[in-house]
């Protein structure tokens, strides 16, 4: 799969030069099709909801609004894995539609409502009417000297039957080795986690490594690890 993926840099650095002088961002290039995987972006998304049904219908029967909202923030963190690839999805065509079911019943509806910038609109709803899922997805990246960063931006809003919302992001994702190194694939930032009714706030750092110094060079934290800290806010 890397090996289909050799050249592809010298094609993106051509066009985001030319991109730039337009003023244009990363989000216009045009890649080569070897590097697609068949599915669209819309389908990627909704990877993110596999595991919907068995944490937030968890988080619906239950009424301990911190239980509550640590079951939000599993199934967000349990689903970060499941978005990562190496190769990279078509963008939908504008006006595209997407709907389906999780192995519930659970139904989801999706609507690619703007090119440029890419948003894609989107409704998750429990079969049983005790949850639902909505927002919209803004796809952004900005390309470095040997990785690409790219994310999803747009709140998802989580409202149960009992009228307890909670809110919260997807964190970015860095591509490491497009010029020299191997190819990795790391969730990087921040996801930040908010019960508007019984306010409540979560913040997780993703990816704690970091290294220092230039000759004698010292490290600190790991790659697949991330920390956080759940606190009552002000109303």
């Amino acid at each position: 799969m890397l090996n289909k993926q050799k050249g592809v840099l010298a094609h993106v650095v051509k066009q985001l030069a030319v991109n730039m002088l337009k003023g244009l961002s990363i989000s216009h290039i045009s890649m080569p099709i070897k590097i697609f995987e068949a599915k669209s972006s819309i389908q990627r998304m909704c990877d993110l909801w596999t595991n919907a049904p068995k944490y937030l219908r968890r988080a619906a029967d239950t009424t301990d609004p911190l239980e509550r909202f640590k079951l939000v923030i599993t199934f967000a963190m349990s689903s970060i894995y499941l978005c990562c690839g190496q190769n990279k999805p078509f963008n939908p065509l504008l006006g595209e539609t997407l709907q389906g079911e999780f192995y519930d019943g659970s139904k989801y509806y999706c609507e690619h409502t703007s090119h440029h910038p890419p948003i894609t609109n989107f409704l998750l709803e429990d079969v049983q009417g005790k949850y639902k899922m909505y927002g919209y997805y803004e796809i952004v990246g900005k390309l470095g000297a040997t990785n690409l960063v790219s994310g999803l931006r747009g709140p998802n809003t989580i409202e149960f039957h009992d009228g307890t919302k909670i809110r919260f992001g997807f964190p970015s994702y860095k591509l490491g080795g497009t010029v020299y190194g191997d190819r990795t694939v790391e969730a990087i930032g921040s996801q930040v986690f908010e019960d508007l009714t019984n306010n409540l706030k979560c913040v997780i750092t993703l990816n704690t490594y970091k290294k220092s110094g230039w000759i004698m060079q010292t490290a600190q934290g790991v790659k697949d690890e991330y920390v956080g800290m759940i606190y009552e806010t002000k109303k």
